[in-house]
């Protein structure tokens, strides 16, 4: 969830080792009473300025049955352009070439690779679904699927 909301406090916390490496943890308060943390890279953040406005992205996760808002700044990335995506339209032979090469893996993968027939069959599926949103109705068998 993306939101507008004025800095009213920005108080570091400490330092965490972590998988990905290490993390400063600053524990921010905003002037409408909503507070969370935000993990940062470096000690000296500068992403949350008391008293200014801060665009931010919350998720909400449980902590040993408390709720903590992870917050951190919203992405400002723009694509260029007015281009848009529709799944259903193939921009250009790449993209399709990249869907068809990861639909005949994944059928590979389920029936193996002596039944040429059958793989292609299930590629074609997988390719269909990914481009069209179109599911099959039936298996090879002819049975019909629950969805």
């Amino acid at each position: 969830m993306t939101m507008e909301k004025v800095v009213k406090s920005v108080k570091y916390d400490k330092l965490i080792n972590s998988q990905w490496g290490e993390f400063h943890k600053w524990l921010l308060e905003f002037e409408d009473g909503f507070k969370g943390e935000y993990l940062s890279k470096t000690e000296t953040q500068n992403k949350f300025i008391e008293g200014q406005t801060a665009s931010i992205e919350v998720t909400t996760r449980e902590y040993n049955g408390q709720k903590i808002n992870k917050i951190k700044p919203a992405s400002s990335f723009q694509q260029g352009g007015t281009k848009s995506f529709t799944p259903s339209i193939i921009n250009n032979k790449t993209e399709e070439y990249i869907i068809k090469q990861n639909a005949l893996t994944n059928a590979c993968n389920i029936v193996g690779t002596d039944d040429i027939a059958k793989i292609l069959e299930i590629a074609d599926a997988f390719k269909e679904w990914v481009l069209n949103d179109v599911k099959p109705t039936n298996d090879s068998n002819g049975k019909d699927l629950p969805f």
